[in-house]
């Protein structure tokens, strides 16, 4: 379990944190000494240090931590006397997160839990690399005892080789290790959606939706309904333990039941907020439904399945492997990629992810069959908004290299979805966010359909991805899925929140407080479905403005500088 050490925090705020902490789950630790030596002794996971910025007393403790290689890698959050500017000069001086004294249990414990989700990849790095370094020093003990017994070359060189792979293995897996997984809607439909499986039968698709709604129950097990009725009923047992008891008991009893109620009143306004955001903008954002397909780079030849067998099934060779041509074929290899998108303007701008305008991006090794003389093409991108039955063809218009952001647009009709509301300012750690996306695509829609209606919906699609997705639409069942939680991490490219859902729901906005949008949401660490990335709106400026400056010249407004 992840372990935490409490430095220098007062002794009645000490003992009710280490409780409340060793209830979730948490090793917790009070030593008497604040220095790096007990930090080396414990070797622990995270810091809650209680400090007055404005005398600088954490400055030392704080530099000698970071600056040490065996200790840079803890997590220190400070819990502050102060405002906005105790907090940014916390921050400063090298702390990875700060929250101001008094504060609320639920929010430190949601930093705590992001801020370990954030340091998770980092240790797998290390110990990985540290893996890595012991096979490297194995294969040169192996070489030196190969040359010091002085056996036959060929014996030689294969044992070189051998340990030498082992080697380069423990790195390579220690690299692709080290990156952030994208879970995004593009890999795990690509995933899904084998060669092998080119024909979805009626049961099979009942068996996946199955799937799909146990991991979404896993998932969304901790969603605001349900942490209200915990908190709810954890009150009325406080009341009961109220009524029967004296003295300090009952004092303490009363602190819990007003922490209690705080936190009760906290959630009931999130949720109020989530429901407001539902009701103006969930059918602002559509789902994005590309078909890729596969062509030879210097013919142009579609590649095609060479035959199919008399289940509806590609032909395979001896080995299972299926057989694929770009001369003749039977039917053209598609690949079905989902993603999510929002409105932005009433020109029918939609901001979504590059890697769902284009999945490749990034993320070749996800494509089965693209190699050095295949590639992979946009066969058909289309735009399904709540409501409508037509999906609206999408055209690409803008793709950021620097950050995963991709602009399209839309044809939209006269009655058309109302665009979001941007922010124009930067978020703040800690605020409550709403997030609305479509998670795994149509398999998180048809999770949330009854069996009856499903099996409809299987038989009228006729086996056909993008029957199924027209029969949604028709029957306007095209819903975003909604969740919400706290930012954890604000920085300069990414926003780190917490928030309960699915794998996927790429290119989805992400909701302030205030109904406005401060991020598209991009990918999920991988382990902790709780913890999503965004990329900040601010990051999405200039594409933005460009987009303006293309709507006033198809307008024949005046442009600046003209």
């Amino acid at each position: 379990m992840p372990k935490i050490l409490l430095f220098r925090v007062a002794h009645d705020l000490s003992a009710s944190l280490a409780s409340d902490l060793a209830r979730a789950g948490y090793d917790v630790t009070t030593p008497e000494s604040a220095d790096v030596s007990t930090v080396l002794q414990q070797q622990p996971d995270l810091i809650l240090l209680q400090t007055d910025v404005r005398t600088l007393d954490c400055c030392g403790l704080l530099t000698q931590l970071k600056s040490n290689e065996t200790t840079a890698s803890v997590k220190i959050i400070l819990l502050a006397d102060g405002g906005p500017l105790e907090r940014s000069r916390a921050l400063d001086l090298g702390a990875d997160d700060v929250l101001s004294i008094p504060f609320e249990r639920v929010e430190l414990f949601a930093r705590i839990r992001a801020q370990l989700r954030e340091k998770a990849p980092d240790d797998r790095l290390r110990l990985e690399v540290l893996d890595a370094k012991r096979k490297e020093h194995g294969a040169e003990a192996a070489l030196a005892a190969i040359v010091a017994q002085r056996e036959s070359g060929n014996k030689r060189w294969i044992a070189l080789g051998v340990v030498a792979a082992l080697a380069v293995i423990g790195v390579a897996i220690a690299v692709r290790n080290a990156q952030v997984s994208r879970k995004s809607n593009a890999s795990l439909v690509l995933q899904l959606q084998s060669l092998r499986s080119q024909i979805l039968t009626e049961d099979q698709l009942l068996e996946r939706v199955q799937k799909s709604r146990e991991a979404q129950n896993q998932e969304l097990s901790a969603s605001v309904s349900r942490q209200l009725d915990e908190l709810r009923a954890e009150s009325a047992d406080l009341r009961k333990q109220m009524s029967t008891s004296t003295g300090s008991s009952l004092a303490d009893l009363d602190s819990r039941l007003k922490q209690n109620d705080s936190r009760i009143g906290k959630l009931e306004t999130e949720s109020r907020i989530a429901q407001e955001i539902v009701r103006d903008y969930s059918n602002s954002v559509c789902l994005i439904y590309a078909i890729v397909g596969f062509r030879d780079r210097t013919s142009g030849a579609r590649l095609m399945f060479a035959g199919i067998d008399a289940h509806g099934k590609p032909l395979a060779d001896n080995e299972g492997n299926v057989i694929l041509t770009t001369e003749g074929g039977s039917r053209p290899v598609y690949l079905h990629v989902f993603g999510s998108g929002f409105l932005i303007d009433s020109a029918g701008h939609i901001l979504t992810n590059h890697h769902v305008l284009q999945p490749w991006w990034h993320n070749a090794e996800a494509l089965p069959v693209a190699n050095d003389t295949i590639e992979p093409t946009i066969e058909s991108m289309w735009a399904y908004f709540p409501g409508y039955e037509t999906p609206m063809p999408l055209h690409v218009r803008a793709l950021s290299e620097d950050f995963d952001l991709g602009l399209a647009s839309v044809d939209l009709p006269r009655s058309r979805p109302r665009p979001v509301t941007i922010a124009q300012q930067a978020a703040i750690s800690g605020s409550p966010v709403v997030l609305i996306g479509y998670p795994t695509g149509i398999e998180g829609i048809l999770a949330r359909v009854d069996e009856p209606t499903l099996k409809q919906i299987a038989r009228a699609a006729g086996n056909s991805t993008e029957g199924l997705v027209q029969e949604l639409a028709r029957r306007k069942l095209i819903r975003p899925l909604v969740t919400q939680g706290h930012l954890g991490v604000v920085g300069p490219d990414r926003l780190v929140y917490d928030a309960q859902t699915t794998h996927g729901g790429s290119g989805g906005p992400v909701f302030d407080a205030s109904g406005k949008v401060i991020g598209v949401n991009f990918a999920v660490l991988s382990d902790f479905s709780g913890s999503n990335f965004a990329v900040p709106m601010l990051r999405a400026a200039s594409m933005l403005e460009a987009s303006k400056r293309r709507v006033d010249a198809d307008l024949g407004q005046p442009q600046p500088g003209g």
